[in-house]
């Protein structure tokens, strides 16, 4: 018994021959995988391009937003309130297509241009509340509140602004804008293919 413990405690050469285990140095941070590249390349792409999506349109929309404040403060009582409205849809349309074709419209071209952005339902009159300016005595509390809606409407649309060529008496596109958005038969006046005879 005491030969055995005597020999367990008797240290083997061979061991103080074996070097300590030397852990690895730890993966550092540098460089990146190129995972990591493509990952930041693409996430600073996308925000530049949102960035500039922004600023484009919030210079696009900067116009109608100023003159919708402004008309939002308008007093609806006074004489010259539709006057005042008719000169900031004016100013509003000139920021958005040339002075040549929005300076020169007026009476029902100019109601009709202004439908072209309004609901269905809203067409048709804008353009009377409007021409109540040359009367000289203002609008009704009902009017005025009709108009300040309908303005509003015209402000929020999100329409594009046509030239009025494009834009028909009603208020809609023409068949010619029509063909060149919406290619078809039947749009653009096109007539159908025959169809090939039957051969006995």
């Amino acid at each position: 018994m005491l030969a055995s413990l005597s020999f367990a405690a008797t240290p083997d050469p061979a061991l103080d021959q074996l070097q300590d285990i030397i852990p690895p140095e730890p993966i550092g941070p540098w460089p990146w995988a190129i995972g990591y590249w493509l990952a930041l390349t693409l996430a600073i792409v996308l925000c530049l391009a949102g960035l500039s999506w922004y600023r484009k349109r919030h210079t696009f929309l900067a116009p109608k937003k100023a003159a919708r404040q402004r008309v939002n403060s308008l007093d609806k009582q006074a004489v010259d309130y539709p006057s005042e409205v008719n000169s900031l849809l004016k100013r509003t349309a000139l920021s958005y297509l040339p002075r040549s074709k929005i300076a020169k419209l007026d009476g029902s071209a100019w109601a009709t241009w202004l439908d072209s952005r309004l609901a269905a339902d809203l067409r048709g009159r804008i353009g009377p509340l409007l021409d109540m300016r040359h009367q000289g005595r203002g609008l009704t509390d009902a009017q005025a509140e009709q108009l300040h809606l309908l303005v509003n409407a015209w402000f929020a649309s999100n329409a594009p602004f046509l030239a009025p060529e494009a834009v028909s008496d009603t208020g809609t596109l023409t068949p010619a804008e029509t063909c060149s958005r919406r290619p078809s038969p039947d749009a653009c006046g096109a007539t159908a293919r025959p169809e090939p005879e039957e051969k006995c």
